[in-house]
C-alpha cells in the first residue's frame, strides 16, 4: 500500500547474508517529501520514530553510532 501510494520500495533482507538480500519492489523517486506521513507513522509506530530520530542524528552530526543500527 505505502509503495502504491508513496513510492516506497520494499527489500526482503537477509540478516544471515545482506548480500543476498533482494529488492522485492523499487521505490520510486520524488521532488517532494510526504511530512504528513512522516508525522503520521511516527505517531503511530515507535520502532519508526527511533529510525527518524536517528536519521535525523546522522543528518546533523555525520556520524553513525552502531548501537542505534545495531552494526556492532
Amino acid at each position: 500500500m505505502l509503495s502504491a501510494a508513496h513510492g516506497i520500495g520494499v527489500i526482503q533482507l537477509d540478516t544471515e547474508n545482506p548480500a543476498e538480500s533482494q529488492e522485492l519492489i523499487p521505490a520510486k523517486e520524488r521532488e517532494t517529501f510526504g511530512w504528513e506521513m512522516v508525522n503520521r507513522l511516527a505517531t503511530e509506530n515507535s520502532d519508526f520514530m527511533a529510525y527518524v530520530t536517528h536519521v535525523k542524528h546522522f543528518y546533523q552530526t555525520g556520524v553513525i553510532r552502531p548501537v542505534d543500527w545495531r552494526l556492532d
